[in-house]
């Protein structure tokens, strides 16, 4: 079995190609925020898109309450996103 450590690495590995279609400029930020979550949390949003999506919202809404993320970023970022999908 996989250490706690390794477990951890392993998941961001997995999530962080998720985060990143949703928040590009923050993706490494937002997914470091997602792995301190409970592991079995952390592998409900690796299958679940939803929840994924929900997940990273609220981050986001936290880094911008932090000052952390420009709110015009975070907008023009999940723009891109929409654009890209489209």
């Amino acid at each position: 079995a996989a250490q706690p450590e390794q477990r951890r690495a392993i998941l961001g590995e997995q999530l962080y190609p998720l985060v990143e279609r949703h928040e590009p400029s923050a993706a490494a930020k937002v997914t470091g925020m997602l792995l301190e979550m409970d592991q079995s949390e952390v592998l409900h949003l690796i299958e679940s898109p939803e929840a994924l999506s929900s997940k990273v919202q609220e981050a986001m809404a936290v880094l911008r309450q932090a000052g952390q993320m420009p709110a015009g970023a975070a907008a023009a970022a999940s723009e891109g996103v929409i654009e890209a999908s489209e």
